[in-house]
């Protein structure tokens, strides 16, 4: 077969966005402290940006004295460029200027509050103050803080050991010594590779090891999460006294020992909106001022009808104008979107709203784009990564987003409150008897709501419930 090489032509057609769209379809998607961010670096790269000073930027509960010197320009005088060579060097010698000094008073109040900040101690720094009191050699220590920094938010070591010695230029025997230094660390069963080895350092930590959970752990407890006790019981010939015994001795130890030392480290969430009760109704504060004072500055848009100005310089404030511009128009089409969302939300989820999560209705994005007019994918990234605060607590977008289901009696209830009432339902079951999906499924029938097992198998997974064998087990 001969291959011909050549150029061919094609016609298609493709919807391709304006610069315009794309930059507010951007800023669509930021959550609200990314697109705070967003706006200081929009603004430290284009000039002509200002924030307008009767508008002050939101959450700001202690104004700045009046008497505060500002660098507003003069008349007739250019305002300082972000893009000017000599930039730095000239805002040094504004701050470094004995008039904005501030009182002495001013400053002590500013230092007392950096002196009262709490920094928050995370598992890896209790991590690495132990080690520090280790006598290892450089070697062990440089692997030792690379099996710290693998480990996840549950205390298990994620990383390789040839990649820790690789990383601190060691011998695999430096990361086995290293690997087994952070494992005699507090709290027991941190840097396990699996939750069989977590919970084997944890036994050898008791005060009164037991040989016979030792075993269990170690030889049979993939037959333990089958819950084949029988079979057990009978390859480690003891009563089934004696196992259930050791189980509760199992259930004792901790499976997630990261979460015992240490902060969240959870990110800090900002709600786009506030629902607050208004008698009867509900009312909607907008956390978002991002956009509010935000202008384009009248001295450089009068410096483009200077006769004597370059066509460089003219064309290079024209395409800063234009780009705040679109920056405003984006952020006041985020606004009013999430707004409208927002108000969808409330509206629909009136109930929710004043009864909390077991009265969520069932809404899907469609139906939502649908009723606002827009489309649905503008929806989805409308919400994405965005929280409201409702009476009942923060909330992720998505979480108002769900199907449904219909009793019998014609009440609508989510998926959300399904998979609540599976949660209330294991939360308050007989440990001893553990209720499996068929039961949960059969429960959901007798409060009028027709749910599959499969579905509930589903819905407990998401739930990170476990089976109720492994329940039984654990």
């Amino acid at each position: 077969m001969d291959l011909v090489n050549g150029l061919t032509q094609q016609q298609e057609q493709k919807q391709i966005l304006a610069p315009q769209q794309l930059a507010s379809l951007s800023l669509l998607t930021l959550p609200l402290m990314d697109l705070q961010n967003r706006i200081e670096q929009e603004m430290a790269q284009n000039p002509v940006l200002e924030m307008n000073e009767d508008e002050p930027p939101a959450e700001e509960s202690d104004p700045l004295p009046e008497d505060l010197p500002r660098n507003d320009p003069e008349e007739g005088e250019v305002p300082l460029d972000p893009n000017r060579e000599d930039y730095e060097e000239h805002l040094d010698r504004i701050l470094s200027s004995d008039d904005s000094a501030g009182d002495s008073s001013a400053e002590d109040r500013r230092q007392f509050m950096f002196d009262s900040i709490v920094a928050e101690t995370s598992l890896q720094d209790e991590l690495l103050d132990q080690l520090r009191f280790a006598e290892v050699s450089p070697e062990v220590r440089a692997c030792a803080e690379y099996v710290i920094g693998s480990l996840d938010g549950d205390g298990f070591f994620q990383g390789t050991l040839p990649d820790a010695a690789q990383a601190a230029d060691a011998s695999i025997e430096d990361a086995e010594a290293a690997l087994k230094l952070v494992q005699s660390f507090d709290p027991p069963g941190i840097a396990a590779r699996d939750l069989k080895e977590c919970l084997l350092l944890q036994t050898a930590r008791l005060p009164e090891r037991n040989e016979k959970l030792d075993i269990l752990i170690r030889d049979h407890f993939d037959e333990l999460a089958r819950n084949k006790l029988p079979q057990i019981a009978a390859a480690m010939d003891i009563s089934m006294d004696e196992l259930n015994s050791l189980i509760r001795e199992l259930r004792c130890l901790n499976p997630h020992p990261g979460h015992s030392a240490g902060s969240s480290n959870e990110p800090y969430i900002l709600p786009e909106v506030t629902v607050v009760p208004d008698g009867d109704d509900f009312i909607i504060r907008e956390n978002d001022r991002s956009s509010r004072g935000l202008s384009i500055s009248p001295v450089y848009q009068k410096m483009l009808e200077n006769p004597s100005l370059a066509a460089s310089d003219k064309a290079y404030l024209r395409n800063k104008i234009e780009a705040g511009k679109a920056l405003i128009h984006g952020l006041e089409h985020r606004k009013s979107t999430i707004r409208r969302i927002a108000e969808l939300i409330v509206n629909t989820q009136y109930e929710f709203m004043k009864y909390g999560p077991r009265a969520l209705k069932p809404m899907t994005m469609r139906q939502a784009a649908d009723k606002l007019g827009l489309h649905e994918t503008t929806v989805s990234r409308a919400v994405k990564g965005k929280y409201i605060q409702t009476p009942f607590g923060l909330f992720e977008f998505r979480y108002f987003f769900s199907g449904g289901f219909q009793s019998g009696e014609g009440e609508e209830v989510s998926a959300h409150s399904i998979r609540k009432m599976i949660r209330d339902f294991v939360d308050a079951e007989d440990r001893a008897r553990p209720l499996s999906d068929s039961k949960l499924s059969q429960m959901l029938g007798e409060h009028g709501f027709d749910v599959a097992r499969r579905t509930v198998a589903k819905y407990r997974e998401e739930l990170g419930i476990p089976s109720s064998q492994l329940r039984k087990a654990y």
